[in-house]
């Protein structure tokens, strides 16, 4: 695990489509503000809830509240690409610096996100947990189902007892083709068929009630070429 750097230099999104080569612009926003375009689904939809979450270069700083979807309107993907993330969970009981007030429930990236706004948003999830496991679920509406149940994996890196730093994991998804790999710290956890996926669309992050979480990136680009 790395601790989340002092120095802190600027960060990029870049966006990718099928038949179009990716492009690079520069994170928007000023510091320790809340990115204006940026939008927010509360799970329940609960519109009187509210979650505090700032750009904090490289990245985004989101502070504990209701769990639900944050994304850019303008991250979207489709046919093969891939999509890279770092994010750092941060301790719980830490006002100053996390003010996170759990560290248990699910966070992560979702994938191919349709009608977010409308009554029944459709996405797929690719999640981890401070217990060390993983998930990929397909969500419709408020129905959920499990790709990949929650399963342990060495791969997911956990906050240390006693915790005093964030856990850092890297989650990255490569739609390739027949197949889409999911990684965690570089490490094959998943391959599903892309045919069963439906990917094409909103690439965010899925947020736990509670958590206070920093995320350095949220990249989208070619495939990889390890593979």
């Amino acid at each position: 695990m790395r601790h989340l750097p002092r120095a802190w230099c600027a960060a990029a999104i870049t966006t990718a489509a099928m038949a179009a080569p990716a492009t690079v612009s520069a994170q928007s926003g000023h510091n320790l503000e809340r990115p204006e375009h940026w939008k927010v689904r509360y799970d329940g939809a609960d519109e009187a809830a509210e979650r505090n979450f700032v750009v904090m270069r490289p990245g985004w700083h989101v502070y504990a509240g209701p769990g639900g979807l944050i994304w850019d309107p303008g991250s979207f993907a489709s046919g093969n690409y891939a999509v890279k993330s770092t994010v750092y969970l941060f301790p719980e009981g830490d006002p100053e610096r996390s003010r996170s007030t759990r560290v248990d429930t699910p966070f992560g990236l979702f994938l191919g996100g349709r009608d977010l706004e409308g009554k029944a948003p459709a996405y797929i999830s690719f999640q981890i947990d401070n217990a060390g496991r993983f998930r990929i679920a397909r969500h419709t509406g408020d129905e959920v189902q499990n790709l990949v149940p929650w399963t342990g994996s060495d791969a997911v890196a956990v906050l240390a007892d006693p915790a005093t730093s964030p856990a850092e994991n890297v989650l990255e998804v490569d739609v390739r083709g027949e197949q889409t790999i999911f990684y965690i710290g570089g490490e094959v956890v998943a391959e599903l068929p892309s045919t069963d996926l439906s990917l094409d669309g909103l690439i965010g992050l899925s947020a736990g009630e509670g958590l206070s979480l920093h995320i350095t990136e949220i990249a989208i680009g070619p495939n990889r070429r390890d593979v």
